[in-house]
């Protein structure tokens, strides 16, 4: 019996991946703060949280926007329901010169997605679910800016804040390493105030 119990206390262990609130305390090189953790308990599955499998980094990310020009994800969460969706159940995504995310002299919002104007030309929308990110990076080998768009889809009970906060965190990971040479700086997403609504 004793011999038994010795075989299996590692059973599934060193295999089995850290779930629910373990797995997002580390999740995506630590870019969910716990604020937003807290926010995400509330979902269905959340205990069931969990990294999808392959390899995903912002170090990655950099080289597929700069060497390669491709869009990639730096962050890919599942639960049990979302393991065959491609944007699983939390995913973080970058992607290069795709152009601004509204016009520049736009004055509204609208009900299908709310508009921010940040500095130093910086956009940002919020949608059902999902959040983006748009800054210009000055980078010492290219003539023109790098325009990098940052896009965060959740299907967790996400605030918008929490939204932001997740995908600014994740940013400033992508412009530390990309080495922007502009001053970029993302606000505390409690002061900001999108475009105001348009009426009907």
């Amino acid at each position: 019996m004793a011999l038994v119990a010795l075989a299996c206390a590692g059973c599934g262990g060193e295999d089995a991946k850290p779930q629910g609130k373990e797995a997002l305390r580390t999740a995506c090189e630590g870019v969910l703060d716990p604020g937003t953790i807290d926010e995400a308990r509330k979902s269905e599955d959340f205990d069931s949280l969990h990294v999808a499998g392959g390899p995903r980094s912002h170090a990655a990310a950099v080289k597929s926007l700069t060497e390669k020009g491709h869009s990639a994800y730096v962050c890919l969460l599942d639960d049990q329901k979302s393991s065959e969706s491609e944007a699983g159940a939390l995913s973080i995504k970058f992607s290069p010169d795709q152009g601004r995310l509204f016009p520049e002299d736009e004055t509204r919002s609208y009900s299908s997605f709310k508009a921010y104007k940040l500095t130093n030309g910086m956009q940002a929308i919020t949608e059902s679910g999902g959040a983006d990110v748009y800054f210009p990076c000055d980078l010492s080998d290219r003539l023109r800016p790098l325009y990098v768009t940052g896009s965060i889809q959740s299907e967790l009970d996400l605030s918008t804040q929490a939204r932001f906060r997740t995908l600014f965190q994740s940013s400033r990971k992508m412009v530390t390493l990309l080495k922007c040479k502009n001053d970029i700086k993302f606000p505390d997403p409690a002061t900001m105030n999108s475009l105001p609504l348009q009426k009907d």
